[in-house]
This record gives C-alpha cells, structure tokens and sequence, in this order.
C-alpha cells in the first residue's frame, strides 16, 4: 500500500492541526545558524515525528544520527502505530558517532533499521532526507545532521561540528509530487538501491513543477557546474559552502569571475574542508571569498547556491558537497528551484552568512587576509 497517494487535504485526520497545515506554504525554508534558537533545525524534525499520526510513515535517510532525544521520538512514533524506516550511515568519518543511536533504534525498529556501510569506507551515504506521510505529505533535505545531543561530547562536536547551532539548512517540501518524489528516492535508499552511478534513476533528472531533483552518484555530476559556465557579464552568482575541492566547481567559478560573472563566496573556515590552494586561486580570479570563522568553532554547513542568469534566478541546495567524493562517490540529493519566495529568501540567508563572516572575520587568524583580499575594498 502506499501511503504516499492520498495527498489532498481529506488525508489529514480529524485530530491534526488542520487549519494551521492549510496555511503553511507548499515549500519552506528553515535555517539554523547563532541567530537562531539552539536546536531549532532538530526541533523542526521532532514537531514533525510527534504529529505523525497512527498509520502514516516516516522514512529517513541520513548521515550522522547522534540525537538520542530524536530517536525516542520516533521510537514512542512507532509505539503509536507509525511505521518508521530509517536508513543510517554505519561508517561516518568518525567511525563510532552513530553507534548509540544505532542501538537505541536497532532494539525497537529491528530491520526498519537499516546501515549503508560504502566500499573500503568510501561511497557514504551522505544524502539526508526526512519524509512524513501524515498529516500532511512533506519531505525535508538539506545539510543538516542530527548529529547533536543533550549529552555533550565535546571532542567529537570540536571534530564534527556543532550542527545544533552552525548555520545549516532544511527545506521541506509539501507539493504532493515532490514529497512524493522525495519520499520515494529515501525508500529506495533504505531498500539499498540508488546507490550505481550507472542506473537509470541516477542519471534522469527528476523534472516537477516546484524543483527539478538530481540523485547522485551519476555519470555526469557536474550539474552545477554546467549552468555556471554559460554566464556572463552582468549574471552573478552567491553561494554558502561547506566544502570544495581545487576540482570542477572551484575551475568553473574562476573561469567565470575571469568572464566577468560577480561571484561571492562564504566557506568553511577549515582547511580541511576548504584548502587554502582553492581561495587562493578563486581571489586571482576576482571571486569574492570569505572564511566563516566563529570564535566558538561553530560551523557554515550550510550548502546552496544562487544564480542570476540574465535575470533568470535559480537555487541550488541540497546534501552534496563540492569535493571529489560528493561529486563521484556518495549517495547524495541536489535539488534546483525557480520559485522566486525560495530564491529570495535563500539569498537573504547568504546576506546573513555573509555577513556573521564579516563581522567574526578576526577568528580566522592569519588566513583572513588571504581569504579576504578579494572582499576588500
């Protein structure tokens, strides 16, 4: 049976929030970030695991999964006559962070509980997707793990991030075709398919009225990269990035800062995940690049960019990751959207990131004055 099909209002039960669905729109952004409330992207996911009623399904798809609080919740959902499924990656960089919430769920989901582990460590599951059926249809991606809990471990979160608090996004989707879509692709990933860069799924591009979807791996990963490369002066281009190799992404925005594309960057303050080599070689080519720095470690997870072609604005955001293993290896979700609200508030969004980096620009040390240069008036 599948309870994706009953989309229309007359799917939400008598006992849901009926009016307050009605009005929430068909696609909404939620950002964390320090000028949010700690926590809010999780709260976000547990508001919707306590309103799925019984008989409705969720299904997830994720990378770190460290929230115990979370997992009680969709334990107490499944007690509650929710079908709940969830795929996990087993192996994350740091090998062990899952493995109390593995637990946690494996006693009460048994098989509904599932472990992606990549070949030779490599291949992650990265995509993260947070599909519910009821009350209303709705599917999240974005950048954000669940990766924090109320027991802190500091030494893990110094290595991983404080996703609870660093900027990061979700977008959830209410359109019936997308939540569908979404919804689908997250089944497929906890049955263990999508995961060959050869298959047809792969490599057609999930074409809807509000997004166009891309699954990776594919044979042409270069999704982004192609729309960057034909803009020209007076076209521009914003973007939040937590991670970028010297490879296609980083190559097509200096070529087109060299065409006279104003590009603006804002990046992870880690070499790690940003080497210096990429913002020295963007700054000789005109690109705007800023370090976000923050005296606390807190990181700029966040992952989406804004085109303006001709006057033509498209986003980009979803899990993937600019580096090598994203673009060849991982299970990841890109989505792209033309809707003007989404445009707008995702660049609104850059504003802020843009300028928190400013503003904590001191942190960066030493390397703010490479990272900076372009920026500087």
């Amino acid at each position: 049976m599948d309870m994706w099909l009953d989309s229309g209002p007359t799917a939400i039960p008598e006992a849901a929030p009926a009016i307050a669905e009605a009005v929430r729109p068909a696609t909404e952004l939620h950002f964390g970030g320090p000028d949010q409330p700690p926590r809010a992207l999780r709260d976000v996911l547990k508001a919707r695991i306590d309103a799925a009623p019984p008989g409705s399904e969720i299904i997830w798809a994720t990378y770190y999964f460290r929230d115990q609080g979370l997992a009680e919740s969709l334990i107490a959902a499944k007690a509650r006559g929710v079908r709940v499924r969830i795929r996990l990656e087993g192996k994350p960089r740091r090998g062990s962070a899952n493995d109390t919430v593995i637990a946690t769920l494996r006693a009460a989901l048994g098989d509904d509980l599932r472990l992606h582990r990549g070949l030779f460590g490599a291949a992650h599951l990265h995509a993260k997707i947070y599909a519910f059926s009821g009350p209303q249809p709705e599917a999240m991606i974005g950048s954000f793990n669940p990766s924090g809990d109320e027991v802190p471990d500091p030494k893990l979160i110094a290595d991983i991030g404080d996703q609870d608090r660093g900027q990061n996004l979700l977008v959830a989707f209410r359109e019936p075709d997308v939540a569908r879509a979404l919804s689908r692709q997250a089944e497929r990933l906890w049955s263990g398919k999508g995961t060959s860069r050869f298959g047809k799924r792969e490599n057609k591009p999930v074409k809807l009225e509000a997004a166009r979807l891309y699954y990776f791996p594919r044979l042409r990963p270069d999704v982004v990269e192609r729309r960057i490369a034909r803009l020209g002066p007076g076209d521009s281009v914003q973007a939040a990035i937590s991670h970028m190799d010297q490879g296609p992404f980083a190559r097509e925005l200096a070529e087109a800062a060299l065409r006279g594309v104003e590009i603006k960057l804002v990046v992870h303050d880690t070499k790690r995940r940003v080497p210096k080599g990429v913002v020295r070689e963007l700054d000789r080519a005109g690109v705007s690049v800023r370090r976000y720095c923050d005296p606390e470690g807190l990181p700029m997870h966040a992952k989406f960019v804004v085109i303006d072609d001709g006057g033509q604005r498209s986003a980009w955001f979803g899990s993937l990751n600019y580096n090598v293993t994203s673009r060849y290896l991982n299970q990841e979700v890109l989505a792209r959207s033309t809707d003007p609200r989404l445009v707008g508030d995702l660049e609104a969004r850059f504003q802020v990131i843009s300028d928190e980096a400013e503003q904590r620009a001191n942190a960066c040390g030493d390397d703010s004055r490479t990272a900076m240069t372009a920026t500087a008036p």
